[in-house]
């Protein structure tokens, strides 16, 4: 099943066991339960994506990762000023933040051509 079709589905469900025609943010924002549950779908399988890579990545004995993120993302939020785009990352540093925000498209590729004395976030040129 696609993470879309899971998102309908979650939806459908809400909406019909739940009568739940919107989800109520902490600020008051009142979004479609339909959008909500696609980003928290999205979200939710992108992080288990990204967990599946690391988890690979660290049996493989590999220890650093390269970020492939938008230009424009943060490490922690979108906004955050350290951006994340082809920077070097520990596994563990990736692990904490497998996305930065919902909808995120950050994906970790291994590198096991370096080694542990690589900066925590040195830019790839």
């Amino acid at each position: 099943m696609t993470a879309k079709l899971a998102a309908k589905n979650l939806a459908d469900r809400l909406a019909t066991k739940h009568k739940l025609t919107y989800v109520v943010y902490r600020n008051g924002a009142r979004v479609p339960v339909r959008a909500w549950a696609e980003a928290t779908t999205l979200a939710k399988s992108a992080v288990a994506y990204n967990a599946g890579t690391l988890n690979r990545t660290r049996q493989a004995g590999v220890t650093t990762v390269e970020v492939f993120d938008g230009a424009d993302c943060g490490w922690t939020t979108h906004q955050h000023p350290d951006k994340a785009n082809r920077t070097v990352r520990t596994v563990d540093d990736a692990a904490d933040w497998p996305i930065s925000h919902p909808r995120c498209r950050r994906a970790f590729g291994p590198r096991p051509d370096l080694t542990g004395s690589t900066s925590a976030a040195s830019g790839m040129t």
